[in-house]
C-alpha cells in the first residue's frame, strides 16, 4: 500500500516541485492533498490522516514548526520532513524541537527530498532512530538565499 502524503507550502512552484519528485514513484507515495498555509494543512491531516507531511517552515496562518508539534500531538504516527530556505542553526533547532523527522534544505531539494523519505520509510520499517538527521547538501552557518 502506498504511502499517503501531504505537501504544504505557499509557494505553488515548491509544491509542483515535490509532486514532479514524487512522480516516478506513485507506486509506492501517493499526494492526498497539497494546502497553501498550515491552516490548510492541518484540515488535510485531520481528514486524509497521511503517513507523512512535506511542509515549509515559514507559511502563513500556522508555520510548520506549529503544524508539526499539532501532528505529533493529534496522529504521532505521522511523519513530518520540514523543507526550508533557511538552513542556519537556529531554524534546524526550532525544527527538531517540535519533533519534525527530517529538515531538508530548498536548496538541495531535487537531490535531498526523496533520499530522506526513503531514510524515513526504511527507519518505520525496521525500528530505528527517529533521530533529525543533517542538513543535506548545506552548511548549516551559511545563511539561506
Amino acid at each position: 500500500m502506498p504511502w499517503t502524503i501531504v505537501v504544504a507550502d505557499d509557494a505553488a512552484d515548491y509544491r509542483e516541485i515535490v509532486r514532479t519528485l514524487l512522480r516516478p514513484m506513485s507506486d509506492t507515495m501517493t499526494i492526498v492533498g497539497e494546502a497553501e498555509d498550515g491552516e490548510q494543512a492541518l484540515t488535510l491531516v485531520r481528514l486524509e490522516r497521511p503517513d507523512l507531511v512535506i511542509t515549509d517552515l515559514i507559511m502563513p496562518r500556522l508555520d510548520g514548526v506549529a503544524l508539526t508539534r499539532r501532528i505529533r500531538q493529534e496522529l504521532p504516527e505521522t511523519r513530518v520532513i520540514l523543507i526550508s530556505s533557511h538552513t542556519e542553526d537556529a531554524y534546524r533547532l526550532w525544527a527538531s524541537d517540535s519533533g519534525v523527522d527530517a529538515f531538508v534544505s530548498k536548496q538541495v531539494i531535487t537531490t535531498s527530498l526523496v533520499p530522506a523519505i526513503r531514510d524515513l520509510i526504511r527507519r518505520r520499517l525496521s525500528g530505528g532512530s527517529d533521530s533529525l538527521p543533517p542538513i543535506t547538501g548545506a552548511s548549516s552557518s551559511s545563511p539561506a538565499n
